[in-house]
This record gives C-alpha cells, sequence and structure tokens, in this order.
C-alpha cells in the first residue's frame, strides 16, 4: 500500500514533460460519428494562439499504456465488483500484444498492483487479489495513477473507475489538475454513482485531458470500458514543435478540422513547470 507521501515522492520520481515537443489526441466526431481518413493538412492547430505546422503521428496502429485505477472501497457490492472485475477483463482482452497495461485500486490507501506490462495475465491476477474495504481515496488514488505512466512513444489512456465519493484523500483535487495538465495521459472516468454523487473531479480531470465521464450502471461496465477503447483509438496522435524554449505556464491549445462540418474533441491545453 502507499501512503500520500510515498505517492508524493513516486510521482516526483516518474514524472516527465516535453518541453520542445508537443502530442496531443483528437477524436474527431460529425454526425456523432468518428471521422477517419484526415491528414495533417485537415487540421489546424494553435498553440497560445500561434499556429503550428503539425505532424500527424498516426490514430490506431501506435501502441498503448493504458493504467486502470480502479474504487475497491467497502462501498463497492459483491455484484458490481464481479462486473467491474468482468469489464477490465474484456478491455485487456481487447489490447493487443505490443500495448501495455497497469492496474491501481484505491480504497483508504492505495496499491499499485501491477506496474506497465505486456503481461496481461498479472494484471488479471492483481485484480482477483484485491478486496473492498474502507474509504475511497480517490484523489490521492488518480494523483498517483498519473505517476505510473511513462512518457514516450505510446500513447497513455487512464481509465479511472469509481461509485461514490471521496472520503479519504489527503490531497486537494487542484493537484490532481495541475498534474493531468502537465502530463500528455488522456483520463476517462466510469462512474457508477448516482450522478448527484459523481465527484466533480472525475468531469474536470477528463474535459483537461480531452477524455470524457461515463455514467452508467453495473451491467454496463464492460460496455462502458469498451467504449473507451475503442473511441480512443479512433483518435489522431497529432504532434508539433515549439520553437526555441518553450514558455512556462499554461499553453492554450485549439484544435480544429478545415473545411468540415466537425467537432474535435482534444485536451485544452497543457502546463510547463509547476506555475
Amino acid at each position: 500500500m502507499l501512503t500520500t507521501a510515498a505517492c508524493l515522492t513516486l510521482h516526483a520520481q516518474t514524472f516527465k514533460s516535453r518541453v520542445d515537443s508537443v502530442r496531443l489526441d483528437a477524436l474527431v466526431v460529425a454526425n456523432g460519428q468518428p471521422v477517419l481518413g484526415l491528414s495533417a493538412d485537415d487540421f489546424e492547430v494553435r498553440d497560445n494562439g500561434v499556429l503550428q505546422k503539425v505532424t500527424l503521428l498516426g490514430t490506431g496502429s501506435l501502441p498503448l499504456d493504458v493504467i486502470l485505477a480502479l474504487d475497491m472501497s467497502g462501498s463497492l457490492p459483491a455484484e458490481r465488483l464481479e462486473a467491474l472485475r468482468a469489464a477490465a477483463g474484456t478491455l485487456l482482452a481487447a489490447l493487443e500484444s505490443d500495448d501495455r497495461a497497469a492496474l491501481a485500486t484505491f480504497s483508504y490507501e492505495i496499491h499499485r498492483a501491477q506496474a506497465l506490462t505486456s503481461d496481461f495475465a498479472s494484471v488479471r491476477r492483481g485484480l482477483e487479489r484485491v478486496k473492498p474495504s474502507g474509504g475511497t481515496a480517490l484523489v490521492d488514488a488518480m494523483y498517483a495513477a498519473i505517476g505510473m505512466n511513462d512518457p514516450g512513444e505510446r500513447r497513455g489512456l487512464m481509465i479511472v473507475f469509481s461509485d461514490g465519493i471521496d472520503t479519504a484523500s489527503w490531497l486537494q483535487p487542484t493537484a490532481v489538475i495541475g498534474a493531468a495538465q502537465r502530463s500528455e495521459i488522456t483520463i476517462y472516468a466510469v462512474s457508477t454513482a448516482m450522478p448527484a454523487h459523481t465527484p466533480a473531479l472525475l468531469r474536470e480531470v477528463t474535459e483537461e485531458t480531452g477524455g470524457k465521464l461515463l455514467e452508467v450502471d453495473s451491467a454496463s461496465l464492460a460496455t462502458a470500458f469498451t467504449r473507451v477503447l475503442n473511441e480512443f483509438r479512433q483518435r489522431y496522435v497529432l504532434s508539433y514543435t515549439l520553437p526555441g524554449t518553450a514558455a512556462e505556464g499554461w499553453h492554450r491549445i485549439e484544435v480544429r478540422v478545415k473545411k468540415r462540418n466537425a467537432v474535435v474533441k482534444a485536451r485544452p491545453g497543457y502546463r510547463i513547470g509547476r506555475r
């Protein structure tokens, strides 16, 4: 188990960010359906208002790093636990051989059950071993899970599941938002809480990383996890290089598709440094 201090140390040791090049995932949708077959010339990307020369790195062909951050607090009933294990198993079965997966579970403490690995069976075993108990340290867990990401050539996807409100975290939600803004990871959240009880942080952090919040019932967990993975694979991976030394602070990103009636879902910006 990890204490909050250990989470902070972990994050400081593993967190990296690009300061000369920027990579982002963009989902393009028209009439409710993903738009495929676009080229780099179809995109217009501005960084702090400055038009960028964009390279298209690819879409679903790039390997993934998928981090599962799953709520195992005492409020999780047996039926929902089994549905959650089945949903995670369905997602793992859909990964490619060159993808990797990691598992973090949390209650009042955080357990890094499995670091990033291509041995998906070990991730399944980690999920089978954990038993629900205690309160919910959602904020601390999300901060630690972001720190498990390994910035590099792979695309980072984090799926966080929770069924209720945070009752045990030490960190403030702003710490998670800041960490997410300094990372390249895209965060999707799946919640089985009543809409009025869904933590605001889940919506905020998904918006900040270009992801999405899915509010579902227990029976729909496997469908939700599969939907997240399929949607993520349909995103375009764009890259551009900043001239000279990138300024610290907040960089606002604007992404649009030229000459098409399409909606682009991407992170609204990123942060360099800790300001």
